[in-house]
């Protein structure tokens, strides 16, 4: 992935300043979890021990020099998202995005990357019967804020502009 000087560095305040980290790309939405899934599934961080507890901050750091800011986006943003989002879906976000617009909520939940989550306790349900509990996010939430309380998309995330704006063309001059 070739960028200029600028946009690494754009890129770079981006992913260090991110909330959620790596912009929510990661399976697992805890942080010990992600640690263990950034070691076991893409073979980094192994020198952190089992249990630690490392602020993002630092977590960052040590990701921008085993893998630099390329590494980071091609081997997990970019290759997430691509697991995620079908190539058509990703159209329709572009396209939407473009116009100004959001996608309805039916659209994420034909396409699969929605569903409502009943909130019970300390547990999340997905609303079937005798289901297990759930994460609290959906593949959606990389790209849109959802109201769960009025069943409605609210607004783009900072990763959506970063992703049409700034990842995506650098994806197409690759092409």
């Amino acid at each position: 992935m070739q960028m200029t000087s600028e946009t690494r560095e754009k890129l770079k305040r981006y992913l260090i300043n991110a909330d959620p980290f790596l912009w929510n790309t990661l399976k697992i939405k805890n942080k010990k979890g992600r640690i263990k899934e950034l070691q076991e599934e893409y073979g980094l961080l192994k020198s952190y021990s089992a249990g630690g507890n490392p602020i993002y901050t630092r977590i960052n750091q040590d990701l921008l020099v085993e893998l630099g800011l390329e590494g980071i986006l091609e081997q997990i943003v970019v290759a997430r998202v691509k697991v995620l989002f079908q190539p058509d879906v990703l159209g329709y976000f572009r396209r939407c995005w473009e116009q100004g617009q959001l996608p309805s909520l039916d659209y994420l939940k034909e396409h699969k990357l929605f569903r409502k989550h009943i909130f019970t306790e300390n547990v999340v349900h997905d609303g079937m019967a005798d289901s297990p509990a759930v994460g609290y996010k959906e593949p959606a939430f990389i790209f849109f804020q959802i109201n769960n309380q009025h069943d409605f998309v609210e607004r783009w995330t900072v990763f959506a502009g970063l992703w049409f704006e700034e990842i995506e063309p650098l994806l197409s001059a690759e092409s």
